[in-house]
């Protein structure tokens, strides 16, 4: 049986926003893997290994924040949200203390995070958005099973 899904422009967005970040993140992983004799020379510090683990742990929680999407998990919203945060934290904390070349357009950065957060967070809360996170009446198991 096939399910038809269709989402908001907003959720769809909002979607396509963690595929992306998925997607860089999963390839940062394959770079660090397939480079890391080159980046063991260019890039010192904090080297491959730093960047491999980064990058699997966030291509994991997007992965981990898709399929928890596409199966209605009540924890959704509140997992996007919180990975939202833990990203853009992770970002900013890993640009300032980690990387060694500093770039002129932070200020620019800055607001395109605070943008892309804010829209995240008002997508999330809006209640009319609230369908595309949570399973209908209809699709929940029961609560109380009788033992078997």
């Amino acid at each position: 049986m096939s399910i038809r899904r269709s989402f908001s422009f907003e959720v769809t967005l909002l979607l396509w926003m963690v595929l992306i970040l998925t997607t860089s993140n999963a390839v940062r992983l394959i770079s660090a893997i397939l480079w890391r004799d080159t980046l063991a020379i260019y890039a010192s510090y904090p080297g491959p290994i730093y960047i491999a683990a980064t990058g699997a742990f966030w291509a994991l929680t997007g992965l981990f924040l898709l399929w928890s999407w596409w199966h209605r998990k009540s924890y959704t919203r509140t997992a996007l949200l919180t990975a939202s945060a833990a990203y853009s934290l992770w970002v900013w904390a890993d640009r300032l203390f980690v990387q060694t070349a500093k770039r002129p357009n932070w200020p620019f950065d800055l607001l395109i995070t605070v943008i892309l957060l804010a829209y995240a967070t008002t997508v999330i809360f809006n209640p009319k958005n609230l369908k595309y996170f949570k399973r209908e009446a209809y699709e929940r198991e029961p609560e109380n099973h009788p033992s078997s």
